[in-house]
């Protein structure tokens, strides 16, 4: 059974723990001991189940249909659906039988990295994040002044009607965390979603514990993943360049610093992704045709390999053993979905690192994390530094290389403008 049990199960196993508590006022001792085993052998149980599900969802999702997905997401009380999960189920136990003891390893240590993010979650969900509320009406007002069209104004006055009525009169924001939010792995949250909340909004974010509030960014993380997946060492010549990726391609094609955007989302969309360059959505087309982007692009030879490999074989061997059989999916778009895959695994090894961090060290505390990104509260910018050196060391311990850099950026706090 697939059915949301992760969120299910977290409530049982409070429930459990908390009867085991009460045992020991109510009951004798023998009548203790003979509960107690119960009670522990329904937790490990629960704790079963959960691991089987989460490692139902690595091994199945990225690859899955819609049918497969709606059995992964159903939940039923119909015999004929739960034949189909249980068949399903079955499927991926002959699945995860048939890898070798060493892959099995490491699909088990994946597994076993969002068991450790699950206090994380539990924390990010039960404490609400703070807004200084007296400061977004101003922000709302300049963003619908700067809004580019009547859309982008509705986009913007339907934000905020949600913000509105997620904080119900106060200044306080729940979210709720996926750890495996979407087809890429990717954390999402929602109810409310603070991943999408604008950088405005972002900067009114107030600290619970500390003094001020921080995001720790990776600097081109997907293309830092691409350069670990092809070892393409013209492109980890240009991540190591003093002004990163965009700016080398930016002096590369002559173009002025304010079209940075633009070459970044050419180069993540377009080349790495596959997309038509031609597409109205990539204004560097305005600047520079297509023959000459093609030929600025043309020096990362691994990365072009590996996407000519896919497009061709329908196949993303993984990190974590499993090797995805995309066959129902246009081979143009397979690359996105391997990159932001590969991308979610070494993220979540570096969240787990910092989270471990926090509960050691206790001088710095992670709000949410934001994509590639985590946003923390802590005193100072020293403190803010040290965490992302330790993203930084730990994306290049996974990268088994040099090329992952980092940026800290202060967006909050007490006295921040």
């Amino acid at each position: 059974m697939f059915v949301g049990f992760i969120f299910f199960g977290d409530f049982l196993i409070t429930q459990l723990h908390l009867r085991i508590i009460s045992l020991n006022y109510t009951l004798s001792r023998p009548r203790q001991i003979k509960i107690k085993a119960k009670v522990s052998a329904q937790l490990s149980a629960i704790k079963e189940q959960i691991y089987m599900e989460t490692r139902d969802k690595l091994m199945s999702l990225t690859q899955s249909d819609k049918t497969q997905q709606w059995l992964m997401d159903k939940s039923s009380n119909q015999d004929d659906i739960q034949q189909l999960q249980q068949q399903f189920s079955q499927q991926l136990d002959q699945q995860y039988n048939a890898l070798l003891a060493d892959e099995k390893a490491k699909l088990d240590q994946y597994v076993e990295v969002h068991q450790g993010l699950e206090s994380l979650k539990e924390e990010i969900e039960s404490e609400p994040i703070t807004l200084n509320i007296d400061k977004l009406p101003d922000i709302k007002a300049t963003m619908l002044e700067r809004a580019k069209n009547d859309e982008h104004s509705d986009k913007i006055e339907k934000l905020f009607d949600r913000l509105e009525q997620a904080l119900n009169g106060t200044n306080r924001l729940y979210t709720q965390l996926s750890l495996i939010g979407t087809r890429t792995h990717r954390i999402t949250t929602k109810n409310f979603n603070l991943q999408g909340l604008p950088k405005a909004v972002q900067h009114t974010i107030l600290p619970s514990k500390f003094k001020k509030v921080y995001t720790v960014d990776f600097k081109s993380f997907e293309p830092s993943v691409a350069a670990y997946m092809t070892q393409d060492s013209k492109l980890i010549d240009l991540l190591n360049q003093k002004d990163g990726l965009y700016d080398a391609l930016l002096s590369e094609l002559g173009l002025s610093d304010e079209l940075r955007v633009f070459v970044k989302r050419a180069f993540i969309g377009s080349f790495l992704f596959g997309g038509n360059f031609k597409n109205p959505k990539f204004k560097l087309n305005q600047y520079v045709s297509e023959v000459q982007w093609l030929d600025a692009v043309s020096q990362f030879t691994k990365v072009i390999e590996l996407k000519k490999h896919v497009e061709k074989s329908n196949s993303m061997p993984m990190p974590y053993s499993i090797e995805h059989d995309m066959s129902a999916f246009q081979g143009s778009s397979i690359m996105a979905i391997y990159v932001q895959t590969v991308a979610s695994y070494i993220f979540k090894h570096i969240l787990l690192k910092v989270y471990k961090a926090q509960c050691d060290q206790k001088t710095f505390k992670i709000i949410v994390p934001i994509h590639d990104a985590i946003m923390i509260e802590c005193e100072d910018e020293e403190i803010a530094q040290n965490v992302g050196q330790l993203m930084k060391d730990t994306a290049n311990q996974l990268f088994n290389g040099e090329f992952a850099h980092v940026t800290v950026e202060e967006i909050g706090g007490v006295d921040h403008e």
